[in-house]
């Protein structure tokens, strides 16, 4: 990974493979107790985590997150020299909904169970050029498809559909995480870190009310500039198969 700080590495991992790293809090850093103080304690809820220094809010902040049974992320950002819009709703069970939008094409996606549907647009067909874009447009257009979720037609799609793989990426590594001001996110109490590699800076929003989430990040300058947000985590997903006229990819051509 080129990122060598924690809020980099979180933020291009989610963007290329939706996994992260995370910190343990352990390294040298501006924000660390003065030598012989008493460490701040650390909580698994949010009222003060404030007290804490910028590495163990973000260390508390991604340990949260990770225990979540199911989340919603939501992405906006410049991938590869393209805008990247997405969200998904995914739990520890493997189920997810929610839709991906890439070159202005759109796919919406569905799993549960051992299958996965996803639903491709007009714009989608067209951003994939030549014969084969043209020819698939006309054989589905704009149906839902399904296909075996382990399969090559899906499983690039449903590699973000587990909440568990999807923060497994969490591990230990030191950073130099500084503490910000408060904040809020969506109307949501919140406490900013922040961190900086190069001309890119990254803006951790974590929960001061209730479990410390982490809500949000920003990245500014760079190539890859953007927002992510996280939330809905507990919540029931709602994965439920699609009704209708429904192209099975694993049997189209035989």
């Amino acid at each position: 990974m080129r990122s060598t700080t924690i809020l980099a590495a979180l933020c291009a991992a989610t963007a290329l493979t939706l996994t992260a790293c995370g910190t343990d809090g352990t390294g040298p850093h501006k924000d660390a107790p003065a030598k012989g103080s008493a460490p701040a304690k650390e909580t698994t809820s949010a009222p003060g985590i404030e007290a804490l220094t910028g590495p163990q809010i973000i260390n508390r902040a991604l340990k949260t997150t990770k225990s979540a049974t199911s989340l919603t992320i939501d992405m906006d950002a410049i991938i590869d020299g393209a805008p990247m819009k997405y969200h998904m709703s995914s739990n520890n069970k493997g189920e997810c909904t929610g839709r991906m939008t890439v070159d202005g094409g759109t796919v919406r996606l569905i799993k549960t169970g051992h299958t996965a549907y996803m639903k491709y647009d007009a714009a989608f067909w067209r951003s994939q050029g030549g014969k084969d874009g043209e020819a698939a447009a006309k054989l589905i257009g704009d149906r839902w498809t399904k296909a075996d979720a382990s399969g090559a037609d899906a499983k690039d799609l449903t590699a973000m559909c587990d909440s568990d793989q999807l923060l497994a990426g969490f591990s230990a590594a030191d950073n130099a995480a500084r503490k910000g001001g408060p904040a809020t996110v969506d109307g949501r109490p919140a406490i900013t870190v922040t961190e900086s590699e190069g001309d890119e800076t990254y803006t951790a929003y974590i929960a001061t009310e209730g479990k410390p989430y982490l809500l949000k990040l920003v990245t500014k300058g760079g190539k890859e500039p953007g927002t992510l947000r996280l939330g809905d985590f507990d919540r029931p997903v709602g994965a439920k198969a699609p009704t209708g006229d429904i192209v099975d990819l694993d049997t189209l051509g035989d």
